[in-house]
């Protein structure tokens, strides 16, 4: 035998062919014994049925001979599987992201995304990566960072996708006011009311127009046009004043520094005013005084 067939190996095969042999000599006796009989529709079906019961008993005497062989192999097989999975699930994961995010249509290049805390622009997308250009949170403005990033495809399978406004498109612009001192609440809101529709005054009839079209397009309804102001506490008991502005995406910053610019130089001049330094009032004359003062002198004197 050669030398890469170990002796189990071979005992099993002289096994086998000897299981061979024993099987095919008998089934060539049966078959010349039945050929005797005279009616050849019976030795037909007697043949059919020793042919069944010798493959039968081959299979069933192999397999009880080469089982263990089957089972090493079978082990085998599945600890290379399970290491290759392995080796290759991020992979494996980076070409499930890509799936999803062709079949689901997540997003194409130039929108812009957010997932897992990452917001950028699409520049490009293969099976593995997705490149975007990093842009800051809306506070700090539409404008790209300068930064590329190549997020892994795998990313998109571990939290939700975010696909954002296009900075041309109109979207609602959400931003909090937090106030230490207390003041009127309808005041505040009045205020507050009045300095967003002043900065949405130039933008109103088309972003109305796009809101209509927005809304009847995506078959739901969007919050706007126009502001809304809500008025509610944080965990510390502030008052806090909750803003919304229907604007476009590249002009958010902008009118969010202009409203909140306006409301706290309204707060602070009704500060200013409630704070202003009150008269003193004299409870005696100078003449009293003065003789209070004189009055320890004079009995020093006496003593």
């Amino acid at each position: 035998m050669p030398d890469f067939i170990s002796p189990r190996a071979a005992d099993n095969i002289v096994l086998s062919l000897s299981i061979l042999l024993g099987i095919l000599s008998c089934r060539i006796v049966a078959e010349f014994w039945l050929a005797r009989i005279s009616d050849a529709i019976a030795a037909r079906q007697r043949r059919f049925t020793v042919r069944a019961v010798a493959n039968t008993l081959l299979a069933i005497c192999l397999l009880g001979v080469w089982l263990s062989e089957i089972q090493n192999l079978v082990f085998s097989l599945a600890a290379v599987m399970v290491a290759l999975v392995v080796a290759t699930k991020e992979l494996i994961m980076c070409v499930a992201g890509a799936a999803l995010r062709l079949g689901g249509g997540l997003f194409k290049v130039g929108d812009r995304i957010e997932t897992n805390g990452i917001r950028g622009e699409v520049l490009d997308h293969g099976l593995f990566s997705t490149t975007i250009m990093e842009t800051p949170p809306v506070s700090l403005g539409h404008a790209g960072t300068g930064r590329r990033l190549t997020l892994p495809n795998s990313l998109f399978l571990e939290g939700p996708v975010r696909v954002e406004a296009q900075p041309r498109h109109f979207t609602p612009h959400r931003f909090a006011l937090t106030l230490e001192q207390p003041v009127s609440i309808p005041w505040a809101v009045s205020r507050l009311e009045a300095a967003a529709e002043t900065a949405l005054s130039e933008d109103t009839d088309r972003a109305a127009r796009f809101h209509r079209l927005a809304a009847a397009k995506l078959g739901t309804d969007i919050a706007g046009p126009g502001f809304d102001v809500t008025v509610t506490t944080t965990e510390l008991g502030k008052l806090q004043f909750g803003v919304m502005i229907y604007c476009l995406m590249q002009d958010a910053r902008d009118l969010q520094q202009a409203v909140t610019t306006a409301f706290l130089t309204d707060v602070a001049t009704l500060a200013g005013q409630d704070a202003a330094p009150a008269r003193p009032k004299l409870s005696e004359s100078w003449t009293d005084l003065a003789r209070k003062l004189r009055e320890p002198r004079s009995q020093q004197s006496a003593a």
